[in-house]
């Protein structure tokens, strides 16, 4: 190899070390760094103040805990499994005595269907999700009857119209395979 051979190739060398290194830096051009506008700490919320709680009455107070105590109903559960008691009772539901307040609207705001009531709650779950898939509005009560049996009662509505449930009674029929379900009134002052 000749010297010119030599310096030729440790010039191209050179340059493409060269353009390895500083080409990319080039290509590039100005980087700008990003910097996030974020606070560590949040800032200190506003407080509103608490409102102040009104006073009750003592005794209007064990006035309406007495009137709002359950009381029993004379129903069987439907899920019992004994043979002999499988026939049908009818049960007759007296409804109960409204309670006195200024607002009449709300001692009759409603109309209801009990379509059953059952001693477990998986059952009374079980007829609530059925009903629920089938659109109706539904809802448990936990009722004592008069052996004292606690049991679970389903409630279909409350609905303004009465005229509303009554349309529908033939449908829950089917559903649930009851044929004497009757429209009642609904309280939402009683003890739930």
């Amino acid at each position: 190899m000749t010297a010119a051979f030599k310096h030729r190739l440790l010039g191209t060398a050179i340059l493409v070390m060269a353009g390895i290194i500083f080409l990319p830096d080039l290509l590039d051009g100005e980087k700008q760094l990003v910097k996030d506008d974020f606070k560590v700490i949040p800032d200190r919320p506003e407080f509103k103040g608490v409102q102040q709680q009104q006073v009750v009455d003592a005794t209007k107070l064990t006035e309406v805990q007495q009137q709002l105590q359950p009381q029993p109903v004379d129903e069987q559960p439907l899920d019992q499994t004994d043979d002999a008691e499988k026939q049908l009772v009818p049960v007759t539901v007296q409804p109960a005595k409204p309670i006195s307040q200024p607002n009449t609207a709300l001692a009759q705001a409603g109309w209801v269907v009990r379509v059953g009531s059952f001693s477990k709650v998986q059952n009374a779950n079980a007829l609530v999700a059925k009903l629920r898939q089938a659109g109706f509005v539904t809802f448990t009560r936990d009722i004592t009857n008069t052996q004292g049996i606690k049991l679970t009662s389903v409630l279909v509505g409350p609905e303004l119209r009465k005229d509303k449930l009554e349309q529908q009674l033939e449908k829950l029929q089917q559903l649930t395979g009851i044929e004497r379900l009757a429209v009642m009134s609904y309280q939402p002052t009683e003890n739930n």
